[in-house]
């Protein structure tokens, strides 16, 4: 079953956060293929980055939604993912996207990164993510940068369709 868009809902706006989710996808490959010459700045990436970041939180509210009947009310994608998993713990149901580090690992030929890292979760926390990408760095924000190709947001969309279709 392929999502739809809130006209096509049947009054109570059920698909709206996955019709959403899709939209900042869309929008985030089209300025991911853009021929500018912003292409390569830090910010315009970064701005790319948050299409993604903000359709992946859309996806998951969508989907705790779907189960729950309620929209949970946060912005803390980790915890957004958490109450999703928590629901659909099938490995299938499994969203690969680049903001979960949960499962980074340091590497042994530089034996300082553990503390580089604590260091830079610490004053960047990944929890405000959203934040270091829609301003600008400063001594607050930036700490994280994307360059993420146009085939990324087609494959997450692909995903996303495939695990709402399925869960229904």
């Amino acid at each position: 079953m392929a999502p739809k868009s809130k006209r096509e809902t049947d009054g109570t706006n059920n698909y709206q956060f996955i019709s959403m989710a899709i939209a900042y996808l869309e929008i985030g490959k089209v300025a991911a293929e853009a021929e500018t010459e912003l292409g390569n700045d830090a910010d315009y990436q970064n701005a790319i980055a948050y299409q993604l970041f903000h359709a992946v939180e859309l996806f998951y509210k969508q989907m705790v939604k779907n189960k729950t009947g309620s929209v949970p009310h946060i912005h803390d994608l980790k915890e957004l993912e958490d109450k999703y998993a928590r629901l659909y713990p099938d490995p299938s149901y499994k969203l690969d996207h680049p903001f979960d580090f949960s499962d980074y690992c340091t590497s042994e030929l530089n034996p300082d990164e553990d503390d580089l890292y604590v260091a830079h979760v610490s004053k960047f926390k990944p929890r405000f993510m959203d934040q270091h990408l829609r301003y600008p760095a400063d001594e607050r924000t930036g700490g994280y940068s994307f360059n993420i190709d146009g085939s990324e947001f087609d494959k997450i969309k692909a995903k996303m369709t495939d695990i709402y279709a399925t869960s229904s």
